[in-house]
């Protein structure tokens, strides 16, 4: 999955503050947000971007954060945080919120909570929060994914992939004629079923230190909670396990993986493959290639991405012979497709120099 581009955003506090009533114009009744309209109230426009704008809102003594949409149709993160909170996910005190809007806390006067630092992912104690905010995710979004009425506005990363997008990626990166993208192309589909047969929970799929708030020093024990969630998704949880896994560092790491517990090594081999193809999916649209597209595009020049795929396709391969579960098929895959793949995974070991195009 995508690796986090941290935008730097600069705060002038010489800049007066604005008027809240001519900055939000879609938001003028603060009260709706429970704030006393008889209260001085200031504004400080923290960053704008994305389609929507954060402001730090000073109420007399107390100061929150302001998350404000422009447009109520894609304000997902309003809904996404009622969900999380409705199925027990800590999220950050929501102190109001209207179908554009959310008062949030505000970190850097809050006497519970305040943001991670770049130094905090290499303590233990981080990771062993980060990790009990996942489980309790995942724990949470397997009842509700699980559930006829799941919420339809969440997509997988995955969904965006297929034969076609696979083809014209290796166009784009001059790989056209390459075998092993022919592969890739070829597979997508089958590894997509399978990953799609395994059980499905939440994901949050952008872990950064940026979106990071932990308890302040002096608490018992560390606890954290993920910020952000317009990137709210469904999917495996070993794919957020390995999207957290290079945020953290160190003692933090090791903390994580082991606070967290074991992972499906059948997921984790699935989804090696298809992360990197949606990472690369993403950084071909963006209008400068990225640093993390580089590192991906690594992985294809070393051999990295080539094994993965090898590895998820012999998952398939195992579960069409009944080794695993007693399987005679990966459910959701046509057999005739899951036939072709094996049979093109062969001549991708044998060396043949050219891949058939497909009819």
């Amino acid at each position: 999955m995508v690796s986090k581009e941290v935008d730097t955003v600069a705060i002038d506090w010489d800049t007066p503050p604005v008027d809240p009533l001519t900055s939000l114009p879609q938001a003028r009744d603060l009260g709706e947000l429970g704030l006393d309209p008889a209260q001085r109230t200031q504004a400080h426009l923290l960053h704008e971007r994305h389609g929507h704008a954060v402001y730090r809102l000073e109420c007399g003594a107390r100061s929150f954060v302001l998350k404000w949409f422009g447009d109520p149709a894609p304000a997902v993160e309003v809904s996404n945080y009622a969900l999380l909170q409705a199925n027990g996910v800590p999220t950050l005190p929501v102190h109001g919120r209207t179908t554009n809007a959310l008062l949030l806390e505000d970190l850097s006067n809050s006497q519970d909570w305040r943001a991670a630092v770049e130094t905090d992912v290499g303590y233990a104690e981080t990771g062993v929060g980060v990790a009990g905010w996942y489980r309790a995710l995942h724990a949470a979004g397997q009842s509700v994914v699980g559930s006829v009425s799941g919420p339809p506005h969440l997509r997988r990363e995955m969904d965006g992939l297929d034969a076609q997008t696979v083809r014209e990626l290796a166009q784009q990166l001059g790989n056209a004629d390459d075998t092993l993208w022919a592969l890739a192309a070829d597979s997508i589909e089958p590894l997509k079923a399978a990953m799609c047969s395994l059980p499905e929970t939440l994901t949050y799929n952008d872990f950064h230190w940026t979106n990071l708030a932990l308890t302040r020093h002096g608490s018992p024990a560390r606890r954290a909670i993920v910020f952000d969630y317009h990137l709210l998704g469904v999917g495996l949880a070993a794919s957020d396990y390995r999207n957290v896994l290079p945020g953290l560092k160190g003692q933090a790491q090791a903390a994580f993986r082991e606070a967290y517990g074991p992972i499906d090594a059948r997921a984790a081999l699935l989804d090696a493959p298809v992360a990197l193809l949606y990472s690369l999916s993403v950084a071909v649209r963006r209008p400068r290639f990225p640093p993390w597209g580089e590192r991906c595009l690594q992985s294809v020049r070393d051999g990295t991405f080539e094994r993965s795929l090898r590895e998820a396709l012999s998952v398939l391969e195992d579960r069409h012979a009944g080794r695993q579960g007693g399987s005679q098929d990966v459910p959701g895959v046509d057999p005739e497709q899951a036939t072709r793949v094996r049979a093109c995974a062969y001549r991708h070991r044998e060396g043949k120099p050219r891949w058939p195009a497909p009819r």
